[in-house]
């Protein structure tokens, strides 16, 4: 029986979060036994008591975040020297730099969610985001087994930081729990959502990376009024957002959602309008849903381009945008749905993704 501690910030409902659950989950418990180290208090929208019910371990340091670069690293070496696992997986910038700096006698890995140089300039700004980035590959250096979540963002990362070594390991997708709605126009209903409309679904944190105005600007200019905009989720440009689509009766902003699959489900069309992207996880679950999918050009979706489940536009281009909208109407609705149904089933399911974890700690061990 190995012993693997994960490591993360907390346990609030973002991808990485959602792909550690798909990922012990489905762990074989005879051969591996999981706990979690978490190292700052839990936000409101946390999902530890769905980790709970897999009966797994969380011990949580409850460090705030400018503290936890003071006393983080020895307080998790201690908590780690008691469990004493054969393998420390950290899956966010801090976990990752604690490990690092204080945890040389275990064998390491670390899971990459993202384009970090990208991300953390777009976040923190040019000199903090600098800062974080070089912190970041002085960390992945020492770590070395370094996990990518798609093969596009390993491609990047290879290309680019030529001193580190970058694997992959595609995401997964729960695929009992998000599938086609068995009635959708019960759960429109439900959701107050039109029975008749085209329903296109928008989900992210409302910053710049994900670019919501792209979207926004694009759904002034339809005057189709049979078209429904549905945005999920919260963040800075949020009330910017609202402000520009307040006349438009065809769009709801929801704000943020715990049963965003019941959403995905009640919609017709997914819509991500990201500028950057490690693994877009709720395309996925969109794709896992049924949804034929509208995508930015950008390289984290390279793969899709070549798979019949969606349409693609140039990013930032609202005239573009919009007139793929109108273009997906044309589409062979059942072909597209059905083949974004049998891409996450063959390719990307949680299952999936969780058996080539383990074989990987197992290699490494």
């Amino acid at each position: 029986m190995k012993k693997i501690c994960y490591v993360i910030s907390t346990l609030q409902k973002t991808g990485p979060v959602n792909v550690l659950y798909n990922l012990v989950k489905n762990l074989d418990r005879t051969q591996f036994e999981p706990c979690i180290i978490t190292l700052s208090k839990e936000p409101q929208n946390s999902s530890i008591n769905d980790f709970k019910k897999l009966n797994i371990d969380i011990v949580p340091l409850n460090l705030g975040r400018t503290k936890s670069f003071f006393l983080g690293p020895k307080k998790l070496k201690t908590i780690v020297d008691r469990i004493n696992p054969d393998i420390v997986h950290s899956h966010c910038f801090r976990s990752s730099l604690f490990s690092a700096i204080s945890l040389d006698k275990y064998k390491k890995t670390a899971t990459i969610h993202c384009d970090y140089k990208t991300d953390f300039k777009m976040f923190y700004g040019k000199f903090f985001g600098y800062m974080m980035y070089m912190l970041m590959n002085y960390s992945l250096k020492k770590i070395k087994n370094n996990i990518c979540v798609s093969k596009q963002l390993s491609d990047i990362l290879n290309e680019r930081e030529k001193n580190i070594k970058f694997n992959y390991i595609d995401n997964g997708i729960d695929t009992d729990y998000f599938k086609p709605a068995e009635n959708k126009t019960e759960l429109r209903e439900k959701l107050n959502l039109s029975k008749y409309k085209k329903i296109f679904i928008w989900c992210g944190t409302f910053i710049e990376r994900k670019s919501p105005l792209t979207l926004v600007n694009a759904v002034k200019q339809i005057k189709n009024e049979n078209l429904f905009f549905v945005f999920c989720g919260e963040g800075k440009y949020l009330d910017i957002c609202k402000k520009e689509l307040m006349e438009n009766k065809n769009v709801l902003f929801t704000g943020y959602v715990k049963n965003i699959k019941e959403y995905l489900q009640a919609s017709d069309y997914y819509i991500s309008t990201s500028l950057s992207e490690g693994f877009h996880l709720t395309v996925y679950e969109a794709l896992s849903c049924g949804l034929p999918t509208i995508l930015t050009d950008i390289f984290a979706y390279d793969e899709l381009t070549k798979k019949e489940i969606g349409l693609f536009f140039k990013a930032k281009d609202i005239k573009d945008l919009k007139d793929i909208i109108n273009d997906i109407l044309n589409i062979d609705y059942v072909l597209y749905s059905n083949n974004a149904i049998n891409l996450i089933e063959n390719k990307f399911s949680s299952k999936l993704m969780s058996k080539k974890y383990q074989e990987f700690y197992e290699d490494i061990c």
